[in-house]
């Protein structure tokens, strides 16, 4: 029923050409073969066995996340999220040893913590990554949790200053091999500046216990019998012809004499310990151009906040030609509820 791509531990970068691995199948979803391996946050790091923790606090630089790349990366550039050294020396961070025999995940690793926080809302972000001998951390999967979500995102509910609370978050699906000798390690973040929005107010979480479940997969001799796949079919592309007007990227396809230009810029700032300081200003330029018609669009977007509110200001104007024939300008407030 299902072929997924088990994919090998890469040096981390924000960009790879290709991610080499190795095609698996399952005969249905989830895999009946994937048995969770359970292992338990302790005062060691991430153990076997359960062991005494003392409660640690968490609260996070607001600029936690700057190697997070996108959150939707398609690989055409340098979208993916890099060595996460930085941002796990300002997490706090579980490890096992170093493996004595490799790991294979496949589905979506599951965290549970016993939590307590100072503040009525707070985020909790969790990242599991394979951290290389040499000490690279590789950003195998992360899942994201605004603690007033606790119970369901139809009801969310704020939290009870300093009571104790179970969680559970679900990390993003995976398939991934952990290498003889890497170590798995849990980072653990009140921010992911800028993949989530920071909380109105900087929020100290204490976790008390935890545990990680991995969805292990074993060896199945039946992969090395996977026929292969046969080549893509697609038409053959034309090759645009790449050059640069006023700023923005042009691409012309000769053929037809059609050309289109792009030029997105993107400016995200916050200040490390003001979660009210968050902006993010984006701006986005559509050119279009055949024979003697032409069209320009250009959109512009800031978002900031208060502790109660969004504030959104953006405009947007298209030119036909010479011609303007569209300009709109807009400011509005959101309530931020328990966003």
């Amino acid at each position: 029923m299902l072929r997924a791509w088990m994919t090998e531990s890469v040096k981390p970068a924000s960009h790879h050409d290709t991610l080499p691995g190795r095609w698996i199948s399952e005969p249905s979803w989830p895999p009946p073969g994937i048995k969770p391996r359970r292992l338990f946050l302790t005062d060691g790091g991430l153990r076997e066995a359960a062991a005494p923790l003392t409660a640690r606090a968490v609260c996070s630089p607001q600029t936690v996340g700057k190697h997070g790349g996108y959150w939707v990366p398609f690989g055409r550039g340098r979208d993916q999220a890099g060595d996460q050294q930085e941002d796990d020396a300002r997490s706090l961070t579980f490890e096992t040893p170093p493996l004595d025999t490799p790991i294979e995940i496949l589905g979506a690793p599951i965290v549970t913590f016993d939590v307590a926080s100072d503040r009525p809302i707070a985020n909790l972000v969790v990242r599991l990554c394979d951290v290389h001998p040499s000490g690279e951390s590789l950003r195998v999967s992360f899942g994201v949790l605004n603690l007033t979500h606790r119970e369901s995102h139809e009801q969310p509910a704020l939290l009870a200053i300093g009571e104790r609370y179970r969680v559970r978050i679900q990390l993003n699906d995976a398939g991934s091999v952990f290498p003889t000798g890497h170590k798995v390690r849990l980072a653990i973040s009140t921010a992911y500046w800028p993949m989530i929005w920071p909380s109105p107010e900087t929020a100290t979480v204490q976790i008390f216990a935890g545990t990680l479940d991995l969805p292990q997969r074993p060896p199945n001799v039946a992969d090395a019998r996977l026929s292969p796949f046969p080549e893509p079919e697609t038409a053959s592309p034309d090759k645009p012809t790449i050059s640069r007007r006023d700023g923005v990227r042009v691409e012309r396809i000769d053929r037809i004499g059609l050309e289109s230009g792009t030029q997105d810029k993107t400016d995200y700032h916050v200040e490390e310990n003001d979660p009210l300081s968050a902006v993010a200003e984006l701006h986005h330029t559509q050119t279009m151009s055949r024979n003697e018609w032409q069209i320009r669009v250009e959109t512009q977007l800031r978002m900031s906040c208060t502790g109660s509110a969004f504030l959104l200001q953006g405009s947007l104007r298209a030119w036909e030609g010479a011609n303007e024939v569209c300009h709109r300008d807009w400011d509005r407030s959101v309530p931020r509820d328990f966003l």
